[in-house]
């Protein structure tokens, strides 16, 4: 009895210990699996396309079907001024992700990336895309006409008929179907929606479409062509080549413009011409200096002329102009402000060198490479004229709408419909 009740003893002894032993094998293996499978994190930093920070928005991790797996928000700013806009995913498996920011607009940021076994840092992504390649289909009238109205209706194969890119002064760009082009607006409907606005001319900087026609150039880009017509400097071009020059011409067409530049290094003094929408930039070279030398007289003659016309008013005399011309005898009360009048014109002129170097008006921009990648720097330039021009536009608009300056325009028109029934046909 004692012997059956030692080898009960001994067998229940053996299953608990083989019980045990297999209890820690099953351990070993769930902790080499754990190790086996490692969790890394995924951060990054969140910008617009001109480089500033995106702070405090929903940012979104989704597998490559779109299911969303995690959320975050990107960091503040500290005092609102610095910093901001960093992300960070933690315990992610690897795989293929796509990180999503939520700007609040049609268009936001949108990245695609791999984690493999490292952590991973993407940088900066930003909202930058490229402008869409698009095929032109074979139209039955690819003849187009500038001013002519513009049809918006898609023909087939393509999805969309005439598209335009509309710059606006700080170098960003939309691709849209403009509707109509007014005397101070410009009608558009955004490409790829049905939503319609509209942007006042002054805002924009050029708008052209795909078949390489101008619908609008702005008072700066005219002024700008006209600065550096006929200076040295050099052209960088869409794809990043460099071309200098020693003469530069724009043809003054709305139709697939050309600009041509000369080379006097070139013996056979042959020019080169360009497509105006492959240009990206243009610096002029020193020869720049006369922009501002010309500058510098017309403010000093607008200085001299409004304070000799203010000295008219209050001493109801011309003797005021004598003091302003020079005197070749010491006794002679006269040319008091001979001297400082043209000591004053090398101030201005000195000032004038001066702002142009500050401000970069030797840099001109022209048609951007992507949308919401703007220009380093604003285009606009301010006109006198122009201003002067808006501001009496309310005064002169309707006298030029009027009847009689209507007949008086048609004169020629009339006159030349008068001889062509004077002369007889051939066939009379």
């Amino acid at each position: 009895m004692k012997i059956i009740i030692k080898i009960i003893v001994f067998l229940i002894f053996c299953k608990i210990t083989f019980a045990q032993s297999e209890l820690s094998n099953n351990t070993v293996q769930q902790d080499t699996l754990v190790e086996e499978i490692e969790l890394f994190s995924i951060k990054g930093k969140a910008a617009y396309g001109n480089g500033i920070t995106v702070f405090d928005a929903e940012v979104t991790l989704l597998d490559t079907n779109e299911k969303l797996l995690f959320t975050t928000r990107s960091s503040k700013k500290l005092f609102n001024r610095f910093g901001g806009g960093r992300f960070k995913f933690e315990d992610i498996l690897p795989g293929e992700y796509i990180i999503n920011v939520d700007l609040g607009t049609r268009i936001g940021i949108v990245k695609r990336i791999e984690l493999k076994n490292k952590n991973l840092n993407v940088g900066t992504i930003t909202n930058t895309v490229e402008f869409p390649k698009y095929e032109v289909g074979d139209y039955s009238d690819s003849t187009r006409i500038y001013l002519n109205p513009i049809p918006t209706d898609p023909i087939e194969p393509d999805s969309i008929n005439v598209r335009h890119i509309m710059v606006d002064l700080d170098g960003g760009a939309t691709n849209v179907i403009i509707d109509s082009v007014l005397r101070d607006s410009a009608f558009f409907t955004l490409s790829g929606e049905l939503t319609r606005d509209s942007i006042p001319l002054d805002r924009t900087y050029i708008i052209f479409n795909d078949y390489g026609k101008i619908l609008h150039q702005s008072s700066s880009m005219k002024h700008r062509i006209k600065e550096i017509q006929k200076r040295d400097g050099f052209i960088i071009f869409q794809n990043k080549d460099t071309l200098h020059f020693d003469n530069v011409f724009f043809e003054e067409s709305y139709d697939s413009p050309q600009v041509a530049t000369f080379h006097y290094n070139d013996t056979s003094y042959t020019t080169q011409y360009h497509s105006f929408f492959d240009i990206y930039k243009i610096k002029t070279g020193p020869s720049y200096v006369g922009n501002s030398v010309e500058r510098a007289f017309k403010t000093g003659y607008i200085f001299y002329g409004s304070l000799l016309t203010w000295q008219l008013y209050k001493k109801r005399s011309f003797s005021v102009f004598t003091d302003y011309l020079p005197s070749f005898s010491n006794k002679s009360t006269k040319g008091k402000n001979y001297y400082s009048l043209i000591s004053s014109f090398s101030f201005f002129t000195i000032g004038w060198i001066t702002y142009d170097w500050y401000r970069d008006r030797r840099s001109n921009y022209f048609t951007p490479t992507m949308e919401n990648d703007p220009f380093p720097q604003n285009m606009f330039i301010f006109s006198m004229n122009e201003w002067v021009k808006n501001k009496a536009k309310p005064y002169y608009s309707p006298i030029l709408e009027s009847k009689i300056y209507k007949f008086w325009k048609d004169r020629k028109k009339r006159k030349a419909e008068k001889e062509k029934k004077k002369r007889k046909s051939v066939f009379d």
